[in-house]
């Protein structure tokens, strides 16, 4: 009797593990995709290869800037002195 419990709770974990993966692949590809159209609506490319391109082509640089010491709080940084610099009227206050 105590196997088939054991049992029974092994196929519920292994089901709750199966689910887990799905669920996990299904918010990776939905990041992908966001991250994709993102990408192309910002950059206003319409040709897939033509995105491809041009991710090639930086890839260097964005790899370099993410490498660097302390990268990830200067981007942080900046992006607080930026929001700093703008008033309640949205106007620019570092000019």
């Amino acid at each position: 009797m105590a196997k088939k419990s054991k049992l029974g709770q092994v196929q519920k974990l292994e089901e709750q593990i199966k689910e887990l993966r799905e669920k996990q692949k299904k918010i990776i590809e939905q990041a992908q995709k966001d991250i994709g159209e993102y990408l192309m609506d910002s950059w206003e490319v319409e040709d897939i290869e033509q995105a491809k391109v041009l991710v090639d082509k930086f890839k260097q640089e964005a790899k370099a800037s993410f490498n660097n010491n302390d990268s990830g709080s200067r981007l942080d940084q900046n992006s607080s002195n930026n929001q700093n610099n703008y008033s309640a009227s949205g106007s620019n206050t570092a000019n």
